[in-house]
This record gives C-alpha cells, sequence and structure tokens, in this order.
C-alpha cells in the first residue's frame, strides 16, 4: 500500500466520522440489535413461566438439539436458543449494514461533492483507488462489528452470572462467526455497494444493495430458527471461504472494468 492510497483512506475515514447521515444508523442500529434487545431478554426470561408456546414455533428445531439443553431451566432454555440460534444473524446484519451506508457514501459522496474527477487525476492507479476505497469502509465497519460483539458479550455474560452461575460466551462457534465469516460478508457487501456505487448519482440508490443482502440472512434466521438448517463449525469454515473466494473474483472483475469516465 502506497502513501496515495493510506491517504485516501485516512480522508474516507475523517469523511464518514464527521456525516451524520452515516454515522446515525451505524450507532443506532448496533446498540438496539446487540445491546437493547439482549438486554430485554436477560430481563424478561426471568418472567418466564410456561414455554410451551414457544415450543410450538420450533418443533422441528427442538430435535436436532444437542442433549443438554433438556436440563435447562425455562430461562436457561430461551436464553441459550436465542444466544445460539438467533443473535448469530446480527452480526451478518450490522456488517451488511454498515458496508451498504459508509460504502455508498465513499463513492457517491466523491460524486455529489464534485471531488470525483479530482480524485482520478492523482497518480493513482483504478485497482490502487478501488483497493483504498474497500479499505477504506471496510476498517471502520469492521470495528463496529467487534464492538457491537464485545457490548454483546457482556450483556449476556451478565446474564450467564445470573441464570448459569458463569460466562457462557463466546463458544467457538461464536469466534468462526465474528472473525472469519464476518468480515467475508463484509467485505462481500462492499464490494457489491461499491459496483452499484459506480453507476449510482444518489447515496440512497447506491444503498439499495445492502438491503437485498439482509434478505439471504433474514432466510438464514428462519431456517435456523425452525430448524430446516443447522450450521455447524465445519459447514461455517467451508462457507466463509466460499464468500472470500467470491470476494476476491468480484473486486478483480470490478477493477478491470472500472473506467474513469463513468464515475464522474
Amino acid at each position: 500500500m502506497n502513501r496515495i492510497e493510506k491517504t485516501l483512506i485516512k480522508k474516507d475515514l475523517n469523511e464518514i466520522t464527521s456525516s451524520k447521515q452515516v454515522i446515525l444508523p451505524m450507532a443506532i442500529v448496533p446498540i438496539v440489535l446487540t445491546v437493547l434487545i439482549p438486554l430485554a431478554l436477560i430481563i424478561g426470561v426471568h418472567y418466564i413461566g410456561d414455554i410451551s408456546d414457544v415450543l410450538k414455533g420450533i418443533g422441528p428445531l427442538l430435535k436436532k438439539l444437542p442433549s443438554e439443553y433438556k436440563a435447562y431451566s425455562p430461562a436457561q432454555f430461551v436464553i441459550k436458543i436465542t444466544m445460539n440460534y438467533m443473535f448469530p444473524s446480527y452480526f451478518l446484519i450490522i456488517p451488511i449494514m454498515c458496508s451498504g451506508v459508509m460504502g455508498a457514501s465513499s463513492l457517491v459522496g466523491e460524486k455529489e461533492h464534485k471531488t470525483m474527477e479530482t480524485l482520478l487525476y492523482t497518480p493513482i492507479s483504478m485497482e490502487q483507488l478501488l483497493r483504498a476505497k474497500i479499505l477504506g469502509v471496510f476498517i471502520p465497519s469492521y470495528i463496529i462489528t467487534l464492538l457491537s460483539f464485545i457490548a454483546f458479550g457482556i450483556v449476556m455474560n451478565i446474564g450467564g452470572f445470573i441464570y448459569f452461575g458463569g460466562i457462557i460466551f463466546p463458544d467457538i462457534k461464536w469466534l468462526i462467526i465474528i472473525l472469519w465469516i464476518s468480515p467475508a460478508i463484509n467485505f462481500l457487501s462492499l464490494t457489491l455497494t461499491v459496483m452499484v456505487s459506480a453507476k449510482s448519482k444518489t447515496f440512497q440508490e447506491a444503498q439499495q444493495v445492502s438491503g437485498i443482502l439482509v434478505l439471504p440472512v433474514v432466510l438464514l434466521l428462519v431456517g435456523q430458527m425452525t430448524g430446516v438448517i443447522m450450521l455447524n463449525n465445519i459447514i461455517m469454515i467451508a462457507a466463509g471461504g466460499v464468500l472470500l473466494i467470491i470476494d476476491y473474483i468480484l473486486i478483480k472483475r470490478i477493477s478491470s472494468k472500472f473506467i474513469p469516465e463513468r464515475l464522474i
């Protein structure tokens, strides 16, 4: 990475952190998903009595759960089932949302502020420009995901001490999600956002790709909660590897087809 790329990344970071249009959704959504909802769960399970109504909706999943779940109290059962089968999808939604918002702001923002033409006159290749733009968004997006992970872990372990008498988070599955799958989905969302941004004229138009990517995550969540899809560690590692290969192919394809005139 040369000096110009580093300067461009620093410039994008400064613009991202100074834009309320970008900062607000990146702050509010992760707080709601990883702090407020888990906190409401930790408080709410204290008042759970009969969970038969809850179990009716996840009947197929119950048959595939590890035997340890049978020994849990109602409160312990709800915490474990949501922690392991509902909340993981949040850590795919957060990087998609962050990279979508920031990625759209990065390229379309250059067009809206009439700075793209000046940028293209700098001694930087299209591949270097693309790399700098992607890294300039990936870094803060992944930092937000990591901070959300830490905040979520604190809340869940508070519940762990209350209902289990010890730490319950994270396990190997969660580490694979945050260190392997989440960065891969982050790059995928960001790369697709850059593709759309190159042809978009407005921030909102470029941001639409993140909404499309959230749909498969929602389907994955439904599949997990209904027992249709059961992801083990090997499947998740393989899925992360496939995503990274797709990321690499897309980045190479985009950089070879980026034409300066189309970005202005």
